[in-house]
């Protein structure tokens, strides 16, 4: 159970900017103040969100739940609850503010790496170890993570690139082989244009993993590998604003990794730091 109801979580997080209106009523009420929710009867929810009642009974259709009762229940063990309720009143507050943000990042980076599959990582850490070249695909807001992860990967020894235009990221994905492999940053897993460059890579052969907040994105299910990002943005009167921190977190995570296999990278590392160390005061 506990698995599901972070992916429950997971879910209505990633899902925040693809409800309807009727929906997004329900899941203010559901992030603002979910004892309410836990407490109240389909009723007094549909009155207080101000929808019928059957909107309720097809939103939780919608998420992949059996019915208010079983909303009830999982929202009940979900990390939705929080101790103090917000309203739009908190940004008064900046001390308020710097709290909910602290309390977001911190759960964003629990839940990407406690949702991180044992047999799943052990495997991308496996053909990362085996490619000739690494392809960091990103676009957006999620381009700085690309260059991070490029970074990070050519220190230990690991050649990647990328490139913030999208054709040319097509001309270098026309050139890979069997021998490589394509990572793909995509908050939603949704970006029709790397999804069209995903689909360039497999007609080669590429491995793909991907980086996505969606389990179920066209994304991830074109790649061979998911690894799931926990989005918790809701700073704002639980509007969406996105976040980098848990893609960060999930490369972050493979670059240690990569180190704790082989300890003798950490040699690599040294050397690049002195490389680099002239342009420091």
């Amino acid at each position: 159970m506990e698995s599901n109801t972070k992916e429950f979580v997971n879910r209505i997080y990633s899902s925040l900017g693809k409800f309807s209106k009727s929906e997004k009523k329900i899941v203010d009420l559901m992030i603002n103040d979910p004892q309410f929710v836990i407490n109240a009867t389909i009723s007094q929810l549909a009155n207080r969100a101000d929808v019928s009642e059957a909107s309720i009974s097809r939103f939780c259709k919608r998420i992949d739940l059996d019915g208010f009762h079983h909303l009830k229940v999982i929202l009940a063990q979900s990390s939705l609850v929080n101790v103090e309720s917000q309203n739009s009143n908190f940004l008064n507050s900046d001390d308020k503010t710097l709290d909910k943000l602290m309390n977001d990042k911190t759960d964003e980076i629990q839940a990407t790496l406690e949702g991180l599959d044992t047999t799943q990582i052990k495997e991308i850490i496996q053909v990362i170890k085996d490619a000739r070249l690494l392809q960091i695909m990103a676009e957006g807001n999620t381009f700085p993570v690309a260059l991070d992860a490029c970074f990070k990967f050519n220190q230990i020894g690991r050649l990647a690139f990328t490139a913030s235009s999208w054709e040319v990221a097509m001309g270098q994905a026309l050139n890979l082989t069997d021998s490589d492999v394509v990572i793909v940053i995509s908050n939603s897993g949704e970006s029709r244009q790397l999804i069209q460059l995903i689909d360039v890579a497999k007609k080669n052969h590429v491995k793909v993993i991907a980086l996505t907040n969606n389990n179920s994105s066209p994304i991830a299910a074109l790649s061979d590998y998911n690894m799931v990002t926990a989005s918790r943005g809701t700073i704002f009167m639980s509007e969406y604003f996105f976040s980098r921190v848990s893609a960060v977190t999930a490369i972050e995570a493979i670059f240690m990794l990569l180190i704790a296999d082989n300890p003798q990278l950490k040699k690599k590392i040294q050397k690049h730091e002195l490389l680099i160390s002239s342009k420091k005061i």
